[in-house]
């Protein structure tokens, strides 16, 4: 029979855990950045950074407005995301205007992180249009799920099938990799199979109401959500399609996508080009890789950002206006 000494110590490695954790992550992402750093730093020094501005004035007024044609595309498909918060939430506020805020609330998060974006220019712009604050929450979860949806589905694809090969100098092999790819397959059926067959259709969360999609609807968001990172991908290629194929510069992006992820660095600042200088070196100079980084960067993060911050501005004054004249 356990005495109370024993009884009470899975308790105490909970308590301990919970204790000690916040801190280990703390470390474990610092020293994941530090690493990423050193990498990047590592790289940048063998650049010859004048066959970078070389590269960059070599682009084409065709290449340069068919990424931004792929960039369109991209902050199109993302700011349909808000709708299917708005089916959930059977919210009145125009389908135009969600799509508007949707955006906004993309380039903030790409620039300044998911704090800034994702949260808190939702909340203030969605509840100006008088959605309440539980509801925006919904919304906001629905779109995340669905945009991780989408990456784990492709993600899965991508890696399961070889599209992706790990350099040899690299700790995780193809073979691991393919094998991360399979279990994201596995979880995306396991997820469908959910929607169709579970009887329980709600949970609650921390006080969060977690709603299981009809499959239908689960279809509609996993391939609006593949479109969207597909797009987000093409824009890349778009700078390098003559170094790599499509999916190899996919692959790298998702991969990057989680280092990001790991690090909580506003716009994978540095993360990104770490990622790819460090797969792709072998293939394609690193010049090459920094140029098409640079010229991403500008198309897809500073130019609507430029965009959403006008647009914010106008949606606020807007709204100033609106109530001086109930008042």
């Amino acid at each position: 029979m356990p005495t109370d000494t024993q009884s009470h110590a899975p308790i105490r490695l909970r308590r301990a855990y919970k204790k000690v954790w916040p801190y280990l992550r703390h470390v474990l992402t610092l020293g994941f950045i530090l690493l990423v750093l050193a990498l990047l730093v590592h790289h940048a020094k063998e650049v010859e950074w004048r066959e970078v501005v070389d590269t960059l004035k070599d682009y084409s007024w065709l290449t340069t407005l068919a990424g931004i044609g792929c960039v369109l595309v991209t902050y199109l498909i993302y700011s349909s995301y808000d709708l299917f918060g708005r089916f959930y939430i059977k919210s009145k506020v125009a389908k135009i205007r969600m799509m508007v805020i949707a955006f906004i609330s993309c380039a903030f998060t790409l620039n300044l992180g998911g704090v800034i974006g994702s949260f808190g220019i939702r909340f203030r712009l969605y509840t100006q249009n008088g959605v309440s604050s539980a509801d925006v929450t919904r919304i906001i979860g629905v779109t995340l799920s669905t945009n991780w949806l989408g990456y784990i589905f492709l993600a899965g694809w991508v890696f399961a099938t070889g599209n992706m090969v790990m350099p040899s100098s690299w700790p995780i092999s193809t073979l691991f990799l393919r094998g991360i790819g399979v279990a994201f397959l596995v979880l995306i059926v396991t997820y469908f199979l959910l929607c169709h067959f579970a009887s329980t259709r709600a949970w609650h969360i921390r006080g969060q109401q977690i709603v299981l999609p009809t499959v239908r609807l689960a279809w509609v968001q996993l391939v609006v959500a593949s479109a969207h990172w597909m797009s987000m991908g093409a824009v890349i290629y778009t700078f390098l399609h003559s170094e790599l194929s499509y999916f190899e510069v996919l692959g790298v992006l998702l991969v990057s996508a989680i280092a990001g992820l790991i690090a909580h660095i506003p716009g994978a600042l540095g993360v990104l080009e770490a990622v790819f200088i460090a797969l792709l070196s072998d293939q394609v100079p690193s010049s090459k890789i920094f140029a098409a980084l640079f010229a991403y960067r500008a198309v897809f993060y500073l130019l609507p950002l430029i965009v959403a911050v006008t647009l914010y501005a106008f949606m606020e004054i807007s709204a100033r206006k609106k109530s001086k004249q109930k008042h």
